[in-house]
């Protein structure tokens, strides 16, 4: 996307360049002369990030109040000023704007959201596995305790003992085990649900949240960027 000042008209207005098509923003006479006709350039790198880079070496560009060439990561909340006057750059508008005119189709967030909710059930019917599990070393050790004082031979007494001791290691280290690996995996899975579960806007890719694949689609619309969705 090429950001600059509109070509060959008296009083200037905004214009964005998308895939070679250009949209107007503002009124007329709204952009002055110190913004280039092709001021600034702003692409996603291979990590999703927005980056935004003046073109020219004639030309200034301030994002945040810093003279600087080009920025990663740069979001709609960041302030970026074009040329020596310091004209602001309303990207939240243009984004908005650029969105209303581009349709994305939102499929794969059916699949995406779906695993996930499946992955967070699945774990947590683990979890409850697990707390049911925690009460069997009490259980065989109660039951063993009864048994031995009916069962008055030394050799059965000792095996039940023992059994009963090896039941409660195991089941300790079985717990241990599952509480250290147990929340690297849902880390692991809500890290890849964020990085997944977002706006196909390649200019916003917005987390969608906890807003369900359902809600997403009779909304019809991202809720940050307001791109139209087709499913």
């Amino acid at each position: 996307m090429i950001i600059g000042r509109e070509a060959g008209a008296e009083k200037p207005r905004l214009a964005v360049y998308q895939n070679g098509q250009p949209a107007f923003f503002g009124t007329p006479g709204s952009v002055p002369k110190g913004v280039s006709r092709k001021h600034v350039r702003v692409t996603i790198d291979e990590e999703s990030r927005m980056v935004v880079e003046d073109i020219t070496d004639n030309n200034f560009m301030y994002i945040n109040g810093v003279d600087c060439k080009r920025k990663k990561g740069v979001s709609i909340n960041d302030t970026i000023e074009l040329g020596p006057t310091r004209y602001k750059l309303d990207l939240d508008a243009i984004l908005k704007g650029l969105s209303g005119k581009q349709v994305y189709s939102i499929g794969h967030l059916k699949e995406i959201y779906e695993n996930y909710q499946k992955e967070k059930m699945d774990m947590q019917i683990w979890m409850g596995k697990m707390n049911a599990a925690s009460m069997v070393p009490g259980i065989i050790s109660t039951i063993s305790m009864l048994v031995m004082l009916v069962w008055q031979s030394t050799l059965p007494r000792i095996i039940l003992g023992m059994v009963a001791a090896g039941g409660m290691v195991f089941f300790f280290v079985f717990r241990a085990r599952s509480a250290e690996s147990n929340p690297k995996k849902m880390k692991e899975m809500e890290e890849r649900y964020r990085e997944t579960y977002v706006c196909p806007n390649p200019m916003c890719k917005h987390f969608l949240g906890a807003t369900s694949y359902k809600e997403i689609l009779k909304n019809r619309s991202c809720p940050y960027c307001r791109t139209k969705f087709k499913e």
